[in-house]
């Protein structure tokens, strides 16, 4: 079994969309300053954020965010967003931070990536870690416009400030460099970002060390950080700990131990690990043999657009094992079989023999057509 079925480019950019912040998450925990009872207040429309009696002693700038906070939990983007920008504009760097974010995601007006930048620089000129953090994820976003340059420097301003998704953000952008000493370097801001919790720093940590990232290769290492990561509720992680442990990398070899890190993978809709768990049930690796549920696996990762998993439905559809032989369903598969997630070819002899068995039985118009409707069921 091949440990992992997805191409360098691949995981490449599976990485990069791990790191990846939600784009509609806004106003993170950090943020949310508000005392409990006002915040649930709020939540629950109890009071009127522009009218509710405030704590005595505030300046007028700290009524202003307070203000904010409170319309921003009650969903009154249009208050939260003017407050926001007024206590801003009188130093409050939290404030700053979520007219950032507003002005980003469109709440509370027209989404402007231009406003937010400018709240975010002015958050980032005290340090603010989401600020600078954001900054980062704006620059990357290539917009010359900005004129935020490269979106490593923002990330590791973020990263020394202390915030956990920049120090994966920086990890990912050393580890992209061509400068030996940036690899190191990547692992050491990977590791920190995992000993706190990251379950994405956790998976780039084990990740850098599979592949010897600034410095030797660890697969011992990485199979604990796998797991770490999978226990944290990463799927890939769960993935790469099960293939680690099916081909007895980084410690013994287990079929069984394989089998239910992958399962695991499998549940959490990860399409390689449905594939690849499928063919642990098809081939009595580590439990019982099913071929019917070894099936159903593989249509599951086939959907998901894996491309072994489509082969591996193909060769069951083609056989009538586990499922209804089904020929033209089958060719299908096979055919999208031939591209991975990317749309790179694939270059797979069992895959490129099985296409050409189908085509030899299958009528002329019957390829035709399915090569028109693609992939499905």
């Amino acid at each position: 079994m091949i440990r992992s079925v997805l191409t360098a480019a691949c995981l490449a950019v599976l990485s990069a969309a791990h790191a990846q912040e939600d784009p509609g998450a806004a106003f993170p925990d950090e943020l949310i300053l508000l005392p409990e009872d006002v915040q649930r207040d709020a939540q629950a429309g109890d009071f009127d954020a522009e009218t509710a009696e405030v704590p005595t002693g505030m300046t007028a700038a700290q009524e202003a965010w307070y203000r904010a906070q409170m319309a921003f939990v009650s969903e009154d983007w249009y208050l939260a967003r003017r407050y926001a920008e007024t206590a801003a504009v009188s130093g409050i760097t939290d404030a700053a931070a979520l007219a950032g974010l507003m002005a980003r995601d469109g709440r509370g007006g027209e989404a402007d990536m231009a406003a937010a930048a400018g709240w975010f620089r002015r958050a980032a000129e005290q340090d603010h870690p989401v600020a600078l953090y954001q900054l980062g994820l704006l620059a990357r976003l290539g917009d010359d416009s900005l004129d935020l340059g490269d979106p490593r420097r923002w990330f590791e301003r973020a990263a020394r400030a202390g915030h956990i998704d920049a120090m994966v953000a920086y990890a990912l952008a050393l580890k992209a460099s061509s400068v030996p000493q940036d690899g190191q370097s990547a692992r050491r801001w990977a590791e920190r970002a995992a000993q706190q919790g990251s379950a994405e720093g956790m998976y780039q940590l084990a990740q850098m060390l599979d592949a010897g990232v600034g410095g030797e290769r660890d697969a011992e290492g990485a199979r604990i950080w796998y797991e770490r990561a999978a226990e944290a509720n990463l799927a890939e992680g769960a993935f790469q700990a099960g293939m680690m442990w099916a081909d007895g990398e980084g410690g013994e070899q287990d079929d069984a131990e394989a089998r239910r890190w992958l399962r695991i993978a499998a549940e959490s809709n990860y399409p390689p690990a449905q594939g690849q768990y499928g063919l642990m049930l098809y081939q009595g690796r580590g439990g019982e043999a099913d071929a019917a549920l070894a099936a159903h696996w593989f249509g599951q990762g086939a959907r998901g657009g894996d491309a072994e998993s489509q082969f591996l439905y193909a060769f069951v559809l083609a056989q009538g094992d586990g499922v209804e032989q089904d020929l033209e369903a089958a060719y299908r598969w096979v055919v999208a079989a031939g591209a991975d997630a990317l749309g790179a070819p694939v270059h797979n002899r069992d895959r490129d023999r099985l296409q050409a068995a189908l085509e030899r039985a299958l009528p002329l118009e019957v390829q035709a057509r399915v090569r028109e409707a693609g992939a499905g069921d």
